[in-house]
């Protein structure tokens, strides 16, 4: 009887120790930012489609800050669009809304160099370094 008290103390204490030990610690923020965005499109500059930039308005939350640039593209002007690398197969599709945490938006723009196809179509603009990707629903 005298062991189970001991052990029933004991394990009081140490939940004790380990509560109390998580008070007053500020809330966890992360090392990177969120943006969602649309996706709008694609250069086409290299014959391995996979090393092509893509084309993302980053405008599907209210009060989006302006990271990005304006676009006109096939008629219709974007207000706040990034180029990227490494865009998820699943969500290559136009029109498609996209979570994007980063941690590096380039400060400038970027002009895309190098291409390997005959006539390339390419975009000056600042490009976003992606963490994490994923769906918006």
């Amino acid at each position: 009887m005298k062991s189970i008290y001991l052990t029933v103390v004991v394990s009081f204490l140490v939940l004790t120790v380990l509560s109390s030990g998580s008070c007053n610690k500020p809330p966890f923020k992360p090392d990177y930012e969120n943006v969602g965005g649309y996706v709008i499109g694609k250069e086409n500059c290299n014959t391995d489609e996979t090393q092509d930039y893509w084309l993302l308005d980053f405008t599907v939350y209210p009060n989006s800050p302006q990271l990005g640039d304006t676009l006109t593209l096939n008629g219709i002007t974007y207000t706040n669009v990034l180029k990227l690398k490494g865009l998820d197969q699943r969500l290559k599709q136009i029109g498609m809304r996209v979570s994007i945490d980063y941690r590096t938006i380039t400060p400038s723009k970027i002009t895309t160099t190098g291409c390997t196809v005959t006539f390339p179509v390419t975009y000056s603009l600042k490009e976003i370094f992606i963490i994490h990707q994923g769906e918006i629903r």
